[in-house]
């Protein structure tokens, strides 16, 4: 896969989502951030807070096959192309999204593009109540499985309902 063109409204509904969309103060988000699937095998992830408190991109291959490399290692037999990442990159330059930083990429699965701006503050309060773990289960910390935990995700606003309300 190397033309962006797949991944445009993808691209379009997370960044939108990472900037100009408010969580609910009682809402919370995995420090993984979202992802979007995409009508190819690629997925992109929209991460509000992570390396210097700044937001990353990652591109990835939804369903990644794999062998056994030089080293005894497992590689994937179907990564990102070449290009993939940097293309990436360049269409979030194009779009006003100055970047930072980009890792990974081929020949791996994932690709990482960490973005200059931080996101919009309500995302990253989203990923720093996760961070603090369920109030009611301090003990259990982001492990916790009650009632009260779980309604904290299904309160937050996901990108993907930005793309299928589009």
């Amino acid at each position: 896969m190397t033309d962006l063109l797949p991944l445009a409204d993808a691209l379009t509904a997370g960044l939108h989502w990472l900037y100009e969309t408010e969580q609910p103060a009682d809402a919370w988000m995995s420090h993984h951030g979202q992802q979007i699937p995409t009508t190819v095998n690629r997925f992109l992830a929209f991460v509000p807070t992570a390396v210097s408190s700044l937001p990353v991109i990652v591109i990835g291959v939804v369903k990644p096959a794999w062998k056994e490399g030089p080293r005894g290692d497992m590689v994937p037999t179907n990564p990102l192309t070449p290009i993939e990442l940097p293309r990436l990159a360049a269409e979030l330059e194009q779009r006003g999204y100055a970047v930072r930083s980009t890792w990974n990429g081929f020949p791996g699965a994932t690709g990482s593009v960490g973005l200059a701006r931080p996101a919009h503050p309500s995302q990253i309060a989203a990923v720093d109540r996760y961070r603090a773990g369920c109030q009611e289960h301090p003990e259990r910390s982001v492990f916790c499985e009650c009632e009260a935990w779980r309604a904290g995700f299904g309160r937050a606003v996901a990108p993907l309902s930005l793309l299928t309300s589009a």
